[in-house]
């Protein structure tokens, strides 16, 4: 016989207490708050301390028996992650000082020349990572397009004579008259194309991943992305910066391949475009290929062509394990060139020794790590992809000048990412940093 509503027998109350329930997402507001959780109303949010919690209901296609719900905590941003960049952002500026002194007073009559400047840049850079981080993720979705069309734009502007500077064989600056202060476009150009690819890689997820219709995962898996890797790449370039040609190249491959473009024709349309645009750059610019030929020749004019190379491996040798001490490199002194800027690795194993150099590799290392963990626990697709090609982007930046420095690799112009003094580098790539930060805000979650 059925039994009223509300006057239910205590067996079936008990028997249905012990069911196994279905957890779905919440959508009303939660019956009952404690004294440390109190209730917003209008959405299922709770305050619990100073994290907020948030029920998202998972896509269906990813929902397993019993678990239709995520419980993602909103807290502040990651403190590893920002303890790691302000560890390397400290010994960055404490070094650009110890390798710019001596060609600052000898150039500019001032020691604290380019450390003041420096420490400018760092200023404006901490305060755009600020304000990066309170940015929300969704904001970058929406913007993306209009950040890589803003720096098409510069590269383009650039190259035309009268509006971007030049600086010998290069012209990569834009620039005030009347100001000291310069913008190079292709340093823009890295986070823009980074956020471009994940928008793209996010809106058409299912044609590029789509293996069953070949015309489909071919046009949109591949062609276009390449071609938005292409177009950047052509454009920096014609500035003639190779290395930062290679390094958005490389941005590109990299967010393509976890982004799951087909690897088989990827391959094939970026070797072919890409060797081929090499080559061409090489056989127009004989400096460029001169660089290469003295990086294979063991006979290379030391004091001409492979003169900053081989000093820079002269400063590598002569720290020895310990290095000679914080300020004490002789290299420094008009032998490397530009110490504060590419070759900055160097004067840092000179005066930190191998002991020095390692614990740099492994702080790069564990930021690379962080990054990643921070990319893998992304609330969706656009974020993850986004903290993975800025993260991506320094550690190939880094372990690129370190392969130069260290004579592995050909010599071409590669800043390393919180050492090397500069204003657009080191202001964007705070910047980034603020994206990851904010997106690591929403990047912790539990089931």
């Amino acid at each position: 016989m059925p039994t009223p509503s509300g006057n239910r027998p205590t067996g079936a109350s008990k028997a249905n207490t012990n069911a196994p329930r279905k957890r779905v997402a919440v959508s009303q507001e939660p019956r009952q708050a404690s004294d440390d959780a109190p209730v917003r109303r209008g959405r299922a949010v709770r305050r619990v301390s100073d994290l907020t919690v948030q029920r998202e209901k998972l896509h269906p296609a990813k929902a397993k028996s019993g678990d239709e719900e995520i419980i993602r905590v909103k807290t502040g941003v990651d403190r590893t992650m920002l303890v790691l960049i302000l560890i390397l952002l400290s010994l960055g500026s404490i070094m650009v000082f110890s390798a710019s002194y001596p060609s600052a007073l000898a150039e500019r009559g001032d020691s604290l020349f380019y450390i003041k400047k420096q420490l400018l840049f760092i200023a404006v850079g901490l305060g755009a990572m600020a304000l990066a981080s309170i940015v929300p993720p969704s904001l970058y979705k929406k913007v993306s397009i209009i950040a890589f069309a803003v720096a098409l734009f510069l590269l383009v502007i650039v190259l035309i004579p009268g509006i971007g500077i030049s600086n010998g064989e290069a012209r990569r600056w834009l620039g005030l008259k009347g100001t000291p202060f310069t913008f190079q476009p292709s340093e823009l150009m890295k986070v823009a194309l980074v956020m471009v690819l994940a928008w793209y890689l996010d809106r058409f997820r299912d044609a590029v991943l789509d293996r069953l219709d070949k015309k489909k995962y071919i046009l949109y898996g591949t062609l276009f992305p390449c071609a938005l890797v292409g177009l950047a790449c052509i454009l920096v370039m014609l500035e003639k910066h190779l290395s930062g040609t290679i390094i958005v190249g490389m941005i590109g491959v990299c967010m393509m391949f976890i982004g799951g473009v087909h690897p088989g024709w990827m391959s094939a349309v970026v070797g072919v475009g890409g060797l081929g645009a090499i080559a061409a750059f090489l056989a127009a610019n004989p400096y460029a290929w001169k660089r290469i030929t003295s990086f294979t020749d063991e006979n290379a004019d030391k004091l001409d062509e492979a003169w900053q190379t081989t000093q820079g491996l002269y400063a590598i040798g002569s720290g020895g394990a310990l290095g000679v001490g914080l300020g004490a490199s002789r290299q420094k002194y008009s032998y490397v060139s530009e110490a504060q800027n590419d070759f900055i690795f160097t004067i840092w194993c000179e005066e930190m020794g191998f002991v020095g150099a390692v614990v740099l590799i492994v702080l790069f290392l564990l930021f690379i790590w962080r990054g990643y963990v921070i990319a893998m626990r992304a609330p969706d697709t656009f974020s993850a992809l986004l903290v993975f090609g800025i993260i991506s982007q320094v550690g190939i930046q880094a372990f690129l000048n370190i392969g130069v420095v260290t004579d592995v690799l050909p010599n071409t112009g590669i800043a390393l990412p919180f050492f090397s003094y500069g204003g657009t580098s080191l202001i964007i790539l705070l910047a980034e940093m603020g994206i990851v930060l904010s997106v690591s805000k929403h990047s912790y979650q539990k089931k």
